[in-house]
């Protein structure tokens, strides 16, 4: 079926007939029906563009709208992937930082144990120079009283011997070597000498 136009209408001739219709009644209907369907046409015409361009828009706007989900998928694929590093990366940077820590802690109770150990070095040698500086105290000591007992002893037999010189002058010359061999043997005991 071919598509009738404006023209064909005006066109359009129609046998006449004896008792048939008023050709200027069909002829100015004709008119008012081809002038009809003229803008009926053109509207169709004008509507069939439309519809093209629509069309062409909608199809733009569906690659655009698939696009825009293919990013949409994207960015999520990549915002997900950055999640994904972010957590992994947290989770290296506590687990490091507890490394650190313990590292630390480790390293700090190594040096507190250090010290303690030092410190108890130190109490022993303190304790120790503590004992030795007593024992020679101690010692010093004995040796002074030992000093003063050979001193008196010394004293008190040059008293005697003093005594005895007077009282006997008959001693011998032996008998008072034997007498200062005493002496010095008893004030050679105490490493001092007069």
């Amino acid at each position: 079926m071919s598509i009738i136009t404006p023209k064909d209408i005006r066109k359009s001739d129609f046998k006449k007939t004896f008792r048939g219709y008023d050709p200027i009644e069909v002829d100015a209907f004709l008119e008012t029906v081809s002038i009809r369907y003229e803008r009926i046409f053109e509207e169709n015409h004008n509507l069939n563009d439309k519809i093209k361009v629509l069309t062409a828009d909608v199809d733009v706007y569906r690659e655009n709208e698939t696009t825009l989900q293919k990013a949409i998928v994207k960015a999520q694929d990549l915002a997900e992937e950055i999640l994904v590093n972010a957590k992994k990366r947290a989770e290296n940077i506590i687990k490091e930082s507890e490394l650190n820590a313990q590292k630390i802690s480790q390293d700090n109770e190594k040096e507190i144990m250090s010290r303690k150990h030092e410190l108890e070095e130190l109490k022993l040698r303190n304790d120790k120079l503590v004992e030795d500086v007593k024992l020679f105290f101690m010692e010093k000591l004995n040796e002074m009283d030992e000093f003063i007992k050979s001193r008196n002893i010394y004293k008190m037999e040059l008293a005697r011997n003093d005594h005895n010189a007077d009282d006997n002058d008959a001693d011998t010359d032996a008998e008072q070597d034997i007498k200062m061999k005493k002496i010095s043997i008893n004030t050679a005991t105490s490493n001092f000498s007069e």
